[in-house]
């Protein structure tokens, strides 16, 4: 009995060791701004604002490692979306809806379990796709998210796998559970009623120039969302995205450019005209089939980061039902911007101005936006290490 209770007093002892030498960090971003935006469709007008979360969304989390020993380490993410001006949380009842997940890294990767994004998205800290367009997929329209899908998608009950580097190249696999942005959806004991998504990507990072390959699937398992708006069975989702970034001479020049391929999907794009503006066509047929493309570039002056894109979106509804006649979809959106950066440790841009034009062409519509974006962005840090609070 002696010696079991020197075995439990040696146990916690050596966790309590551990534990006043995680680091834990508390982080947070206040993303707030003004927008004037001109329509010519349903809704003609003009309108001024008060906007929120218009370029990395404001946000307060945790970040927390652990030194294992033996080349392991432990980690946590745990992240909020929060809405500024009223100060209420972005999803009604989910505490940390932007982000949780905790992993396990060592020099074979890292494994990781929990809600985030897709590894070719803009969302979550898994994302190796916000450094590869100027507008860091933020805006609204201005970003790739305006003719690409599930750029700002997040899933719930998600395995994931980061390889370590090999010449330049990582890849990345993950696989969701429920595959929803629904962080209430849970598992469905027989596997078959369940929605899935899998997204395996490639990332190469040179010296110069860096770029991503993508491949999304969407299985859907689940009877409500697996019909379409016609009452027939949906096929799979799938989706394939290739994008790069080019730096000449390593200079003050950035291009961009990309493309994307998506079958079967149930929206043409993650950013979309809102109120009486918008033209949907969420289940309103079989599926959605279609492509993308953009160029890009940033030019770099002191402090001044001066952006500018052109995206292209064609795609074609098949099978649409009454109430949304419309077969082809097309978009052009062309945008332009500067970020001023006053503090490299608290603010990222300030103020930030961005004009994005859009034109939306179908056969029974033809609609013409111009919004322009005056944003405050400001973010701080503060990391706790053996029970000691300091500034980053």
């Amino acid at each position: 009995m002696f010696k079991k209770s020197l075995v439990a007093v040696a146990a916690l002892a050596t966790f309590s060791a551990g534990a006043m030498a995680a680091n834990v960090e508390l982080y947070g971003v206040v993303d707030i701004g003004f927008t004037y935006t001109h329509t010519s469709h349903q809704e003609k007008g003009d309108k001024f604002e008060m906007s929120n979360n218009l370029y990395a969304g404001s946000r307060f989390g945790f970040r927390g490692t652990e030194d294992l020993g033996n080349d392991l380490t432990v980690g946590f993410i745990l992240e909020n979306g929060f809405i500024p001006d009223t100060g209420a949380m972005a999803a009604n009842g989910d505490i940390f809806n932007r982000e949780s997940q905790l992993y396990l890294k060592g020099s074979w990767g890292q494994l990781g379990f929990g809600r985030v994004g897709a590894f070719s998205s803009g969302s979550s800290s898994l994302s190796w796709y916000w450094d590869l367009e100027p507008f860091e997929t933020g805006y609204n329209d201005a970003g790739i998210q305006a003719s690409q899908v599930n750029v700002w998608r997040l899933n719930s009950n998600t395995i994931y796998y980061i390889s370590p580097v090999y010449a330049g190249f990582k890849f990345g696999a993950q696989y969701s559970l429920t595959g929803d942005a629904d962080p209430t959806r849970q598992e469905d004991p027989n596997w078959s009623d369940n929605n899935n998504f899998a997204n395996v990507a490639l990332r190469w990072d040179g010296a110069n120039a860096r770029g991503i390959l993508g491949v999304e699937w969407d299985k859907y398992g689940d009877p409500e969302s697996k019909l379409d708006g016609n009452g027939a069975s949906r096929d799979d989702a799938w989706s394939v995205k290739l994008v790069g970034a080019w730096v000449p001479n390593g200079g003050p020049v950035t291009l961009y450019a990309g493309a994307s391929w998506y079958k079967n999907q149930t929206r043409f794009s993650d950013s979309a005209w809102t109120g009486k503006n918008e033209v949907k066509y969420d289940n309103s047929g079989k599926s959605l089939d279609g492509y993308s493309f953009f160029v890009g570039g940033k030019y770099t002056v002191g402090a001044a980061n001066w952006l500018a894109m052109f995206q292209y979106l064609d795609g074609e509804n098949k099978g649409a039902i009454d109430g949304a006649p419309e077969k082809d979809y097309k978009r052009y959106i062309a945008s332009v911007g500067c970020h001023y950066y006053l503090s490299k440790r608290t603010t990222r841009s300030l103020p930030s101005r961005t004009v994005t034009g859009s034109l939306m062409r179908s056969k029974t519509t033809q609609a013409m936006e111009i919004r322009t974006i005056v944003s405050w962005l400001t973010s701080v840090s503060r990391t706790s290490s053996k029970k000691k609070l300091m500034f980053v």
